[in-house]
């Protein structure tokens, strides 16, 4: 009798640890869906168009660049606008955004690492456009584990696409194009 009592309890814990195991494997299962299935998080990003010399505003030509972009922009299916504090960012953003019927967020150019952060936390599987500066968007991009790039201070017409899966890990693309006139 004994013999029979210790296989009976040798299989009841068999069974629970086949129970555990298969609940564990399907916890890790949701887990890895709930944080890597689902819509890529696109990025699209742009240094403010053509600057009125010293100032802050643009010129007309960066007034059309940014008419250019609003079109280029109209069937993207963008769900958020970020720009910096300057006017000059805000300028070209604007007919986008009424295009799109988005309204802008305006972030302090300083302010890279949190941008990156709230695009990655608010807007996951989201589309979303950068309106930046020379400097801010290599550093964004470089915040979301892209490639080095530099961006010329005669340079406007640069139009960045960085699409990043929702795993991390598993990288992201980077595509340069061009839009509006070439930059002189």
């Amino acid at each position: 009798m004994p013999d029979q009592a210790h296989e009976k309890r040798a299989a009841a814990a068999g069974w629970h640890t086949a129970v555990i195991t298969a609940v564990a494997l399907v916890g890790l299962v949701l887990v890895f869906w709930y944080f890597c299935w689902g819509a890529p998080t696109t990025v699209l990003l742009v240094r403010h168009a053509d600057r009125q010399g010293a100032a802050d505003a643009l010129s007309p030509v960066g007034l059309t660049r940014a008419q250019d972009l609003a079109r280029v922009l109209e069937k993207s299916g963008i769900s958020a606008i970020y720009t910096s504090e300057a006017s000059r960012t805000q300028d070209t953003a604007a007919p986008a955004a009424a295009a799109l019927g988005v309204a802008p967020v305006a972030i302090p150019a300083a302010y890279v690492a949190g941008l990156v952060t709230d695009i990655r936390t608010n807007q996951a599987g989201q589309k979303v456009l950068v309106v930046g500066h020379s400097n801010t968007v290599p550093q964004i991009i470089a915040g979301f584990g892209g490639p080095a790039v530099a961006i010329g201070d005669s340079e406007y017409d640069n139009l960045y696409v960085l699409v990043q899966c929702r795993c991390r890990w598993t990288g992201f693309g980077l595509t340069n194009l061009q839009y509006g006139a070439a930059s002189p």
